[in-house]
């Protein structure tokens, strides 16, 4: 998965609007990216390749930054997030098999802790605390949100000089 940051004076995250046809997470806000492909190389080449496929954004309008921590979601996946800034001149175009609309964020909203709502629900008999942001008439929940904060954790993290920063590499 991608987390694209676009190169700005304010900066940006990019994010998508599922299509309502697809059969995972269909509607939701999200991140570009996908299952590995047998010739994916590396993780970095899977969020590429999944970000070119659906919004067009091609590898060498990226600069991959490092991984952010990886998730084990409730509905059984693995997600590594590959942050990546993106030349501010990027235009997108939806894959409208996948994508129904992309939109941005700027990045200090996006990582502002004190902007998300938390909620309990239930799955499987377990109780998970879910995380939503509301932007403009989008929620950003999930695994979205979370991959959010815990960028904002790392950047917040880095300015203080403590501990690990973000980005690093595997």
């Amino acid at each position: 998965m991608l987390v694209p940051v676009l190169d700005k004076t304010e900066p940006e995250v990019i994010l998508t609007v599922r299509s309502n046809s697809l059969k995972q997470h269909p509607g939701q806000v999200s991140f570009p990216g996908g299952r590995v492909e047998q010739d994916d190389r590396s993780a970095v080449s899977t969020a590429l390749r999944e970000a070119e496929e659906e919004i067009g954004l091609h590898a060498r309008e990226v600069s991959p930054l490092g991984f952010l921590d990886r998730l084990d979601t409730v509905s059984d996946y693995r997600v590594l997030p590959v942050v990546g800034l993106v030349k501010s001149s990027f235009r997108w175009q939806a894959d409208q098999h996948e994508v129904v609309e992309v939109f941005t964020v700027p990045l200090q909203v996006a990582i502002d802790r004190q902007r998300y709502q938390q909620q309990e629900v239930q799955r499987g008999g377990q109780t998970y605390v879910i995380s939503s942001l509301e932007w403009q008439s989008h929620r950003i929940w999930g695994v979205t949100a979370a991959i959010l904060l815990n960028l904002g954790a790392r950047m917040h993290s880095s300015a203080e000089g403590a501990g690990t920063s973000m980005p690093h590499s595997p």
